[in-house]
């Protein structure tokens, strides 16, 4: 319910870390949510993206996504439950792993200043 104030869900993954020492400070969890709708994404990002709850602070940034192995192969897939992507992902929307590992896409605020950088070269075309 929380996170479908920012949008449609597809998908939530949830995990709980136990910690072995007991200290309750110590546990962490975390969700992996999929909306059906990037702009939903990019909201609930920029909501929650530091942000403190129970004197926590919250981290939200992009996840990564592959490619469908059925899609790489150019051949159907026959996965109805398949997550993986089945279609080249826009431009604004994809980063190199050299990208991703020097910390550049690191929040939505990141992908926000990229995606408006490319428009902005688009615009002068």
């Amino acid at each position: 319910d929380y996170f479908g104030q920012y949008g449609k869900i597809n998908k939530i993954v949830l995990n709980r870390s136990q910690t072995t020492s007991g200290d309750p400070r110590r546990a962490s969890a975390s969700a992996y949510v999929t909306f059906f709708h990037k702009e939903d994404t990019l909201a609930c990002i920029l909501a929650l993206d530091g942000f403190f709850m129970d004197g926590r602070n919250i981290r939200a940034s992009y996840g990564t996504s592959k490619y469908c192995s059925a899609f790489i192969k150019n051949v159907r897939c026959n996965n109805p439950e398949c997550t993986y992507l089945h279609e080249m992902g826009s431009v604004e929307d994809t980063f190199t792993k050299q990208e991703i590992q020097a910390g550049y896409v690191t929040s939505g605020r990141d992908v926000l200043a990229r995606q408006q950088q490319i428009v902005r070269e688009q615009q002068a075309l």
